[in-house]
């Protein structure tokens, strides 16, 4: 399997950084316990910390645009397309703002990772389990309600293409339950950093992360809300469009 030394050095990082934060991690879950959000911002500050770090060291550059129109005073729900694994460590770092991601079940179970992914108001859905998949809806709902802003990613899996899957219409529970904008999130050549090479290798190069105007629910028809996932990927999709080719142009630079 062919790795590279940026990938190797990107990795020794990261478990270093697991296994050597795990007092922090300690301190962090004891003020949780009386103040949810406090924990949340506290979190995000130290993961954005470790994010960029892993990014310096892999030699990936952020090129990011429309972040004013994230709102400093509310939490929001972030919904992106979905390219890369580093999706969400990008997003995390571009926004600015404490974010949980819904996530997969199995990473809750990766030692240290899972834990941090906890304080940062993460939640696990279990794609098999419908039932569980309502409250780990409404557990996200909680979380934005708290102040503590949710990405995710409704196409539901990864996707190298530029048509990008349906948006599934049950990711959007959570913004309509906490009654929250949603930010529609387009991320751009993420996977040419990672899962396009061969083997397991990071390259250097830019990213593009693109953030549109908040959509408020209550400024939405009835048929707009049945159909969410469809207007919001009309955002995201234009989002795409407009500034591919320019990221396609900083590589070139």
């Amino acid at each position: 399997m062919k790795i590279n030394l940026r990938t190797i050095l990107c990795l020794i990082y990261v478990a270093l950084f697991l296994v050597l934060s795990m007092p922090v991690h300690l301190v962090v879950w004891l003020i949780g316990k009386k103040d949810a959000m406090k924990k949340y911002r506290i979190s995000s500050k130290i993961i954005r910390w470790a994010y960029r770090s892993v990014l310096w060291i892999a030699g990936i550059k952020i090129n990011i645009i429309g972040q004013e129109n994230i709102p400093t005073d509310r939490a929001c729900l972030f919904a992106s397309n979905h390219r890369s694994n580093l999706d969400t460590i990008l997003i995390q770092i571009a926004c600015g703002v404490p974010i949980g991601f819904v996530a997969k079940t199995e990473l809750k179970k990766v030692p240290l990772l899972g834990l941090w992914m906890q304080d940062i108001g993460c939640v696990f859905l279990d794609r098999s389990n419908i039932k569980a998949a309502i409250q780990v809806m409404n557990t996200g709902a909680d979380h934005v309600k708290a102040g503590c802003s949710m990405g995710i990613c409704p196409e539901g899996t990864r996707g190298h293409e530029d048509t990008m899957k349906d948006f599934k219409e049950g990711s959007f529970k959570i913004a309509t339950k906490a009654n929250a904008p949603i930010i529609p999130v387009a991320v751009i050549g993420t996977d040419d950093r990672w899962e396009k090479n061969p083997g397991i290798k990071l390259t250097k190069g830019y990213v593009t992360i693109c953030f549109d105007k908040p959509i408020e629910l209550a400024d939405l028809d009835p048929e707009t809300k049945k159909h969410i996932g469809i207007y919001v990927q009309g955002f995201v999709k234009q989002m795409y469009d407009s500034h591919k080719e320019d990221n396609i142009s900083l590589n070139q630079a």
